[in-house]
């Protein structure tokens, strides 16, 4: 439930938000600030978190990799396409810049992960006497 509305938010991200320029645009100020506050975010959930889900399920399917492998060479995958792809004059700016663009989209993939652990874990009955004191 919690990929599916990711998908549907980023989706519906990316087409609601999609930055337009031009002579048309009568606050390109406020579409800058949109910019930066969906649309860019949205690009970040669905490069390096829901992509690399959907990957990472269907490499399951074949290969067995040790945990953590794949998302540091997706990771790394998508840093360097994104490093080419940056249109910005000055190249030492551009690893802060993915640094930064990257931070929700790994925030994401934290919370998907650690969502999917805790469904993962069966439930137990505990002693209901034990209630009483689990915060002390």
């Amino acid at each position: 439930m919690w990929t599916g509305l990711s998908l549907a938010l980023c989706v519906f991200g990316l087409f609601a938000f999609w930055p337009q320029y031009g002579p048309e645009q009568e606050f390109p100020l406020f579409q800058d600030i949109v910019t930066v506050m969906l649309f860019l975010p949205t690009v970040s959930m669905l490069c390096y978190s829901l992509l690399l889900q959907a990957v990472s399920r269907l490499v399951v399917a074949y290969w067995k990799l040790q945990p953590g492998v794949l998302p540091v060479v997706w990771y790394v995958l998508v840093s360097c396409l994104l490093l080419f792809y940056l249109n910005h004059r000055s190249i030492s700016a551009r690893p802060p810049l993915i640094l930064l663009f990257s931070v929700p989209g790994l925030l994401h993939y934290w919370i998907s992960t650690m969502l999917r652990i805790l469904a993962s874990v069966p439930k137990t009955h505990s002693d209901p006497r034990d209630e009483d004191h689990k915060f002390l």
